[in-house]
């Protein structure tokens, strides 16, 4: 009874954060397609069969259907919902008609309605983070070290408790957190460190784990006191937020970088699966924690739209890019092929994030 019961909070963590962010995403297509004079014929939350479907003034149908895990808003003159090719029926559009349908609107058009989504999904992550500095605060934590774990790298390299660790392999250290960021995204196992002690600045070097995976540094932080938590003025939440919102697309990409270089084991990519259980612990974290990732998933579902694929945003801009230096649309077959391609780039990286997800998430149910 108590699985059944997990099984159905998970779920439903997961259904509520892939809705939010896909009717984040689709609503920043939809205002930038009203602004720019293109007629909406649908706007829908999931796939399949539609469950509830209402018109408004206006002729669009606000729909939710059966498979939540998706959306997309259907322009007049897309013959799908990707707006990746233009429908037959075009060709017998009046003047009238073609004002308003998608497939006829300037290049300029074209690209600012597709990156409309993307862009709002990093703008609506970036006002809840804002807020949630402005209402909780911010956590900042000096990089002083509290503790060293005995026979850790750290203990190796000579770090002691009450350094202060100022940089890593040349980078700056802020904050305590910008030490863990290190540890994971550092392309080499060595880290290079100038520490303060006692008024002294020390050169130490740490050897990790030749896996960026395996790797732990040994070092933990001080308690969290009073002074570590700032409540925030508006502009400077939407600065930090801003802030964080780059550090997170900088990680993703230095991350993604090493995966396709091999320096990386691609194990700790997450697919839908991932997500859905990354929810449901967040649910269970409490509101704070569940209010963070859903900053997390809105960047990382705005950043991975914006990737150059065929099917996904960024592939549609480089082909609207590519038909405004050319003068003239892309020839079809080419298009078709470009989308069989994206199709199997996409089904290739669904099904490696599986094989990540599946024996992980069922060792965890079983051990």
């Amino acid at each position: 009874m108590q699985e059944i019961l997990s099984f159905i909070e998970y779920t439903a963590a997961f259904i509520v954060v892939l809705s939010i962010v896909v009717f984040v995403h689709e609503m920043g297509h939809f205002l930038v397609a009203r602004m720019c004079g293109v007629r909406v014929l649908e706007f829908s939350i999931g796939f399949g069969k539609k469950l509830w479907s209402r018109q408004d003034k206006k002729g669009t149908y606000w729909s939710l259907r059966a498979v939540p895990l998706g959306g997309f808003v259907q322009m007049f003159g897309d013959a799908d919902a990707a707006s990746a090719k233009a429908d037959e029926s075009v060709k017998e559009f009046t003047e009238e008609e073609k004002k308003v349908s998608f497939p006829f609107q300037p290049v300029w058009k074209k690209i600012a309605i597709i990156f409309a989504g993307p862009a709002t999904n990093y703008i609506f992550a970036i006002l809840l983070m804002a807020g949630v500095f402005m209402v909780y605060g911010q956590i900042k934590v000096a990089p002083i070290v509290g503790s060293v774990m005995e026979k850790s790298p750290a203990a190796a390299a000579g770090i002691i408790a009450n350094d202060k660790i100022l940089e890593i392999n040349g980078e700056k250290i802020s904050e305590f957190s910008d030490i863990k960021r290190w540890i994971v995204l550092a392309p080499e196992a060595n880290l290079k460190m100038r520490v303060e002690r006692d008024g002294k600045i020390l050169n130490l070097e740490a050897k990790l784990a030749e896996k960026p995976e395996d790797r732990v540094l040994g070092v933990q932080s001080k308690t969290i006191a009073p002074g570590d938590v700032s409540s925030m003025s508006l502009p400077s939440a939407l600065y930090e937020s801003s802030l964080l919102a780059w550090k997170m697309t900088a990680d993703t990409m230095i991350y993604l970088k090493q995966v396709f270089t091999s320096s990386r084991s691609p194990d700790e990519m997450r697919g839908p699966l991932g997500i859905a259980e990354a929810s449901g612990d967040a649910a269970k974290g409490g509101f704070l924690n569940f209010l963070v990732f859903l900053v997390q998933i809105s960047i990382g579902i705005g950043l991975i739209n914006l990737f150059p694929i065929p099917l996904l945003d960024g592939g549609q801009i480089i082909v609207y890019l590519i038909e405004a230096l050319r003068g003239k649309p892309l020839n079809e077959k080419i298009m078709e092929k470009a989308l069989m391609v994206g199709m199997g780039l996409l089904i290739g990286i669904l099904l490696l994030t599986l094989w990540n997800d599946i024996p992980r998430i069922f060792n965890r149910l079983v051990g």
